[in-house]
């Protein structure tokens, strides 16, 4: 194995190590946990049905859906596709070593391998790294027929397109920010000239037979996945009919998740630091010798950077499919730098921008992955939710009926938990608005406490009971409450905390038998909400 090769293998490998150690070791997000309902109704229809204001594409749910059906229910299951996706980004970014160099795409693919931001949402089974993974895709394919005419170029263009529409409606975004580049770059050359040989014919041009190949097949693709595999041909016109809500949840400032103009800038300046220094390098792209394909870059760079900054709806995870231009401009800088200025300046100064990105990423994901203080834990279940998901699991590990216990969640935060609870038969998910008029058989509760005084009265046995907040970002709270006898096993020598009035004493519970409901299984509670649109 040459060098070259020896280092892209090991920076490969680290990105994989990084995306997949302890995958499961964070709860659910609360967007895992719609994603995973999504899965369970393909599970249960054989399709996905596209719902416009949702404003995700279906390939994520059907690569979910293989994953789960292969691999079973867990945390880890849903995220390994996209933590496998993430460590292929990081290999087409070492595919940019025609247009950049050899030195720059290794240093690209390390700061993206590295990236806080990049490793945090490649551990999360939500959509954005499949918008990155496509966006390199059909960037190389561009490349390819913009620069270095080759074959397959045609083909990794389209179907970079297609996938993007198939993952999520920005995409709309990153199109136009692609499309305003090439003129914005005859009016830039124009002032400022660009490197020799930067030339923008397209030689050799596609043949019409290949452009209608590979046309057929994306259009293909996109009918089939938005017609739930020709199962559901009502969902094609969602294609356009999704941009009206998609505009105004963006514009409209009343979703909860707006934020001031120049919060991508706070965020790279807080986590990634070579991205900063893309940023940087990409405003001196306007002098004159610049490479075609680095002021190309900028140009689109800071294009998709002014678009989402000056849309109201924020969300951290977007960063990624933002930054990815400016990991390649910084690492072609660093290059730049150490081949023109002295080398004991510029190697410890790059050491120092990956550095910082190491130590970033392994805070952020292995220490810190559900504080609320950092802003890529956005939104985040908190590890509260072990409070019931333990005493669950070792009750079913021990005794396989316990997942027909009747369960009852009222008036809080459904998701993730309409996943988690997936396998139990008798859960019973409720609004505020709509309480249980009967909760005599409930083995186990998690009830929003501005519920608390209407539900207790009806409870009819001594309960475990214990103050659980789900959510990141929230100031929701609720109560947990676990039948004394049922799960005493899990609580050797603690007394229920309550019981009902009539009952005198609390009551100890025993150590040594878990008693289980012995009623039949039954399909799951009718009234489990629908997901909320993201």
């Amino acid at each position: 194995m040459s060098g070259t090769k020896g280092i892209a293998a090991g920076i490969l490998l680290i990105a994989l190590v990084l995306r997949v150690l302890w995958l499961d070791d964070k709860p659910p997000h609360f967007d895992e946990g719609v994603n995973g309902y999504f899965v369970d109704q393909i599970t249960r229809t054989g399709f996905y049905h596209y719902d416009p204001t949702n404003f995700h594409g279906p390939l994520h749910f059907y690569c979910l859906f293989v994953s789960q059906t292969l691999l079973g229910r867990a945390a880890w299951v849903l995220r390994l596709p996209v933590a496998l996706l993430s460590t292929a980004c990081v290999g087409l970014l070492l595919g940019l070593r025609p247009y950049v160099g050899k030195r720059a795409s290794l240093l690209a693919a390390l700061a993206m391998a590295l990236s806080p931001g990049m490793v945090f949402y490649g551990r999360y089974a939500i959509h954005e790294t499949w918008l990155l993974f496509f966006l390199l895709l059909g960037t190389l394919g561009l490349l390819g027929l913009w620069k270095n005419p080759r074959p397959g170029a045609l083909w990794q263009l389209g179907i970079g397109i297609t996938g993007m529409v198939l993952t999520k409606e920005t995409y709309a975004l990153h199109l136009a920010a692609c499309a305003l580049t090439f003129p914005s770059l005859r009016v830039l050359n124009h002032f400022s000239k660009p490197a020799q040989n930067a030339g923008t014919a397209w030689k050799p041009r596609p043949t019409l037979p290949e452009v209608f190949r590979v046309l057929a097949v994306c259009l293909g693709l996109v009918v089939c996945f938005y017609s739930g595999c020709f199962l559901d041909f009502s969902s094609l016109p969602g294609l356009w009919e999704t941009f009206l809500p998609w505009f105004h949840t963006g514009m409209a400032g009343a979703s909860g998740h707006e934020k001031a103009w120049d919060y991508w800038l706070t965020l790279l300046l807080r986590y990634e630091w070579p991205s900063l220094l893309g940023v940087l390098a990409a405003g001196l792209s306007v002098l004159p010798r610049t490479p075609a394909v680095l002021r190309a870059l900028a140009v689109y760079g800071l294009g998709t950077l002014a678009a989402y900054s000056l849309i109201a709806y924020k969300t951290p995870w977007c960063l990624i499919v933002i930054q990815w231009p400016f990991l390649v401009l910084a690492a072609c800088g660093i290059d730049w730098a150490l081949r023109r200025l002295d080398g004991w300046i510029a190697a410890p100064a790059a050491a120092l921008l990956l550095g910082h990105s190491a130590i970033a990423c392994g805070l952020l994901n292995f220490r810190e992955a559900t504080n609320e203080n950092e802003p890529y834990v956005y939104v985040q279940t908190l590890p509260d939710i072990r409070r019931l998901l333990d005493p669950l699991n070792a009750l079913t590990r021990r005794d396989p009926t316990g997942f027909h216990l009747p369960g009852y969640v009222v008036g809080t935060e459904m998701h993730p938990l309409t996943w988690l609870l997936g396998d139990f038969t008798r859960i019973h998910l409720h609004d505020a608005e709509h309480p249980p008029e009967n909760l005599a058989d409930a083995k186990f509760l998690l009830i929003d406490h501005s519920l608390i005084d209407t539900l207790e009265p009806k409870l009819a046995g001594p309960y475990f009971k214990t103050p659980v907040r789900l959510r990141g970002n929230s100031a929701d709270s609720a109560m947990l409450y676990l039948d004394a006898e049922t799960f005493g096993f899990f609580f050797p020598g603690r007394h229920a905390e309550f019981t009902p009035e009539r009952d005198s004493a609390p009551t100890a519970t025993t150590a040594t038998t878990a008693t289980t409901a012995t009623t039949a299984p039954t399909a799951p509670a009718s009234d489990s909400p629908r997901p909320e649109a993201r």
